[in-house]
């Protein structure tokens, strides 16, 4: 979708009053799109590609996971892998952590518990990239849905007689009331579109420090 998304070119012929310059500098800030779609999910608002999951091939040197796959998951993995995983733990102290459990690995069983780590964290990290994913999503269909009604007040604003002017005033605060929860939402997208790709590089950076321990 490109474009104006609130069929403002001829709406703006349609609104009496003069004011047609004022809204066309108005349209040019609420453009839908933030980014191009992703051409295979087209609810994707994001210029980043989206990845729906991290596949473990793309970062992991180790030994292939489906090796501990079904394996009783040890209750300090668990625990070091959500830690690891989780975004407010800084990177320096994740590798801390990492450094100092593979040391604490008995001898000939270090490459195994490594791998099970990476998986766990992995598997958490995954699990909140695809609620963000989600969520953007959800998000982006909130932004249409608000695009659309803004459209909708515009069609009325062009539809109404010189002299309804309460009604014209009524309607066209409710619009730039709109627009401009609409331009804060778009500002905050940006930021949304991110985080995906942060997570993306935070398993990546955990994943080669997990895999210089190997054996």
């Amino acid at each position: 979708m490109t474009g104006c998304p609130f069929r403002c070119h001829r709406r703006l012929r349609a609104v009496p009053g003069g004011r047609a310059a004022a809204l066309a500098g108005a349209m040019i800030f609420v453009v839908w799109l933030p980014g191009a779609a992703s051409a295979a999910d087209p609810d994707w608002p994001c210029q980043q590609r989206l990845v729906p999951e991290i596949a473990a091939g793309m970062i992991w040197s180790g030994p292939p996971l489906d090796s501990v796959a079904g394996d009783a998951e040890d209750p300090q993995i668990r625990h070091l892998a959500a830690d690891l995983a989780a975004r407010r733990t800084p990177l320096e102290q994740a590798q801390a952590e990492i450094d100092a459990f593979a040391k604490g690995l008995p001898a000939g069983h270090g490459n195994e518990q490594l791998t099970r780590l990476f998986a766990a964290t992995l598997a958490n990290i995954n699990h909140d990239r695809g609620s963000i994913v989600g969520g953007i999503k959800k998000y982006a269909h909130g932004q249409q849905a608000l695009a659309e009604r803004i459209s909708d007040t515009n069609d009325k604003l062009g539809q109404l007689a010189s002299d309804q002017v309460q009604e014209r005033d009524a309607l066209a605060a409710q619009r730039d009331w709109d627009m401009r929860i609409y331009g804060d939402r778009r500002s905050s997208l940006s930021y949304l579109c991110e985080q995906p790709v942060l997570l993306e590089k935070r398993a990546y950076v955990l994943a080669h420090a997990i895999a210089a321990h190997l054996e």
